[in-house]
């Protein structure tokens, strides 16, 4: 991955958007009407979906990178999706709430890919 600061903020930038839209959507969707053996696997979909979106829509592929954007974006949007979905189902929750929720998400989600890159190429920094 890379790792000037330009491409960092950027990665940042969109799991940070990513999982705040996501989790915002798939908590407007689903309702605990959907049996959890449905909801989960939906939700990744629909959460992968929205990260696709995102990333394309706002142009961020264009400045950042086709797979430095699409693979942590996707990937953020399948987790914020079960986060939303699981939000959604359960009893009352505010939309606030859950962006705060989601921004931490989106930041865990895309420093946990920067450490996992860092472990399959060998590389001891950022």
């Amino acid at each position: 991955m890379e790792t000037r600061l330009y491409f960092l903020f950027g990665d940042l930038l969109t799991c940070v958007l990513v999982a705040v839209v996501t989790a915002c959507a798939c908590a407007a969707i689903f309702s605990d009407a959907w049996p959890m053996v449905l909801l989960m696997p939906v939700s990744m979909v629909v959460g992968m979906f929205i990260g696709l979106l995102v990333a394309v829509l706002a142009g961020l592929i264009y400045f950042f990178g086709a797979m430095e954007i699409m693979v942590p974006s996707m990937f953020t949007g399948m987790v914020a999706g079960m986060w939303g979905a699981m939000m959604g189902a359960g009893p009352e929750f505010s939309y606030a709430s859950l962006a705060m929720q989601g921004v931490v998400l989106g930041l865990v989600v895309n420093v946990a890919i920067r450490i996992y890159s860092m472990m399959l190429s060998g590389k001891k920094h950022v």
